[in-house]
């Protein structure tokens, strides 16, 4: 029978995965491996597995010189088809980098315009604003894991942290942020939501002050991924007193069990003690960002217990709200209410 070999980028982290043993992954079937018997088995199941752990959000990665290991498969005929298909099911866009538009998204906060938003910034804002009061959560550095475009989530922490780096996936919410920040035209006007938590803290008339407040507290700007063992890399940043995260995770995770591995990411960012502020939808399978749909991973308080449990988390708050009846019939999202929790680290 005709046999043609192949060369891929070397990963042996995929062979292992199947349960093969250690070997050269440059040529040979390892020693132990239970492809060695079966080199069928071995040309149909490596290649479209190669494919599915390359899959998910697909990033632009920078070139990089120097060698590159590779390993070589014997395919048997027929199989060139099969591996151009798989390369082409590979090429999957990276939805939120692409389609994702900061801009639309905030229309969600003109308040006082939108009621799913306003119902979304009250409830966030007031919890906020006891949670970071005097006597509350403080320290020196405050971690924004998935900013977004939004500045709402700084508002009563810059009152407590000396030092806030915001966070993000996607380039162009880093960009809509940073707008805001340097005072570029055509940023996002604030001034409402930053006048309403002045209000919540006892003085409107300081929100002028408040936005200058935020801006000298974040210092940093950064690309995050929750998805990966260091969400921040190559950032390299001391542990951090307090994470917050809101409306994030549901977004960013596929599958419970990437939502499970992401805080276990995120608690490697905090110091012994630290406190996570997490804060979302419940049972939301998406939501609309202009014209565009994104599917989202849908929590409830059940598992967000064992999730945070299993990854050293321990739940000191939890609220929650039901979805207001005013807003059910709004079709840009199906969430049916809202959570708000804070969490220490435990050790």
């Amino acid at each position: 029978m005709e046999q043609k070999r192949l060369t891929l980028p070397n990963k042996p982290e995929l062979l292992k995965s199947l349960g093969a043993g250690e070997g050269n992954w440059r040529g040979e079937w390892p020693k132990g491996g239970r492809f060695r018997k079966h080199p069928l088995l071995a040309a149909l199941v490596f290649i479209p597995v190669f494919v599915l752990r390359a899959g998910g959000r697909t990033k632009s990665e920078p070139h990089k010189e120097g060698p590159r290991e590779s390993v070589c498969v014997l395919l048997l005929p027929g199989q060139n088809s099969l591996l151009s298909m798989a390369l082409q099911e590979r090429q999957e866009p990276d939805v939120y980098q692409e389609n994702f538009e900061p801009t639309s998204y905030l229309e969600y906060y003109r308040m006082n315009q939108d009621p799913v938003g306003d119902e979304v910034l009250h409830f966030l804002l007031k919890h906020y604003n006891a949670t970071f009061k005097p006597g509350g959560l403080e320290g020196k550095l405050l971690i924004d894991i998935g900013s977004g475009p939004t500045i709402y989530q700084f508002l009563s922490a810059c009152e407590s942290f000396q030092e806030i780096i915001a966070t993000d996936y996607t380039d162009k919410n880093l960009q809509e942020l940073e707008k805001w920040l340097k005072k570029m035209p055509g940023a996002f006007d604030w001034s409402p939501v930053v006048k309403y938590v002045c209000e919540l803290e006892g003085n409107r008339d300081k929100w002028a002050e408040k936005e200058e407040h935020v801006r000298r507290a974040v210092t940093q700007v950064l690309k995050c991924d929750v998805l990966k063992e260091r969400p921040l890399e190559p950032a390299v940043l001391p542990p951090a007193d307090g994470l917050i995260s809101s409306l994030c995770l549901e977004a960013a995770c596929p599958t419970p069990q990437a939502c499970r591995d992401a805080l276990r990411h995120l608690r490697t960012l905090l110091r012994p003690g630290g406190h996570l502020v997490l804060s979302g939808g419940f049972e939301t399978t998406f939501f609309m960002v202009g014209d565009k749909r994104f599917s989202t991973l849908p929590l409830n308080e059940k598992f967000l217990r064992e999730a945070l449990q299993e990854a050293g988390f321990i739940i000191e708050k939890l609220e929650k709200v039901t979805r207001a009846a005013e807003t059910h019939l709004d079709n840009r999202s199906d969430y049916t209410g809202l959570f708000f929790l804070v969490a220490r680290r435990g050790d």
